[in-house]
């Protein structure tokens, strides 16, 4: 018995590679196919005149139909893996201060792949971030940043998120705190999208950031002037719209107090629920002491 796959079909015989890497010729079957793997039989082999059962493959110039099924063999691998890495993306950000930079991570925070989407971003040398932790690489980054001066005049930060798996809260407001402590005394704001936000993006050329700076801003003709912005001016635009996108300090600060002034007030409550019960036990104390006497 030989095992092979179907190159080419034809009316009366089918041409197929076998395991060594000759082709042979077998009587046509139903449901034969380019590309299918079969197995096959001495009596099977298909004898036309003199020609003989086998073929050696140097000797065959091989049609255009085995140079398709050969391209799909080996591609569907390639594909595979592809399809794999991008199963692992679990969220994208970006960055834009002028450098425009976009992250790929995994559901553990792992930078799966980090890409400069404009020149400036590209000349960074960003490759070395690959492989490291969200908090590790963003650390990174801003000592690239600073490096050459991109840092300097108290530059702004525009951060775009998206999720490509399921949304998770805790998973953002780690994103959110990392990007807070590590680019602290920077203005940063935040904006978030969708699936389909980032693939728009992307078909337009710009980071998921601007892309949501678009939307929510909805300023006639603003996207020819978008160019033309540096990403401060345009924060100062978002801020007259949506001043809850900054992750500054006051809004940090004004969530803790709130925080505290509910523990307080549980406190308190808890304090006059004990007073009323100790109040309730002596007056039980005195209605003893009464029944006595």
């Amino acid at each position: 018995m030989f095992k092979g796959i179907v190159m080419e079909v034809k009316n009366d015989y089918v041409i197929i590679m076998k395991e060594d890497g000759t082709l042979v010729r077998i009587k046509n079957k139903d449901g034969l196919k380019v590309g299918k793997s079969v197995f096959f039989f001495e009596e099977d082999i298909y004898i036309k005149k003199d020609t003989a059962k086998v073929i050696p493959f140097r000797k065959y110039i091989v049609p255009l139909g085995a140079i398709a099924a050969l391209f799909v063999i080996l591609i569907n691998p390639i594909m595979n893996m592809f399809s794999s890495k991008m199963n692992n993306v679990y969220a994208v950000l970006t960055f834009d201060i002028n450098p425009s930079i976009e992250f790929e991570l995994d559901q553990n925070g792992i930078i799966k792949d980090v890409k400069g989407i404009n020149d400036d971003a590209i000349a960074l040398g960003l490759d070395k971030i690959k492989g490291m932790t969200f908090q590790e690489g963003t650390v990174a980054l801003k000592d690239l940043l600073s490096q050459n001066n991109y840092l300097s005049n108290n530059n702004a930060v525009l951060v775009g998120f998206s999720f490509i798996g399921n949304e998770n809260i805790n998973y953002e407001k780690d994103i959110q705190k990392t990007i807070k402590n590590t680019f602290k005394g920077t203005e940063v704001a935040f904006l978030k999208g969708q699936k389909s936000d980032l693939e728009k993006a992307k078909s337009q050329g710009i980071s998921l950031g601007k892309y949501e700076a678009l939307v929510k801003l909805d300023e006639d003709n603003f996207e020819d002037a978008i160019e033309n912005l540096s990403t401060q001016e345009m924060l100062e635009l978002l801020r007259n719209v949506d001043g809850s996108i900054f992750l500054d300090e006051e809004q940090l600060d004004e969530l803790q107090d709130e925080l505290e002034d509910r523990l307080e007030d549980e406190n308190d409550k808890d304090n006059n629920d004990d007073e009323d019960d100790n109040h309730e036990e002596s007056d039980d104390d005195d209605n003893h002491e009464e029944n006595d006497d």
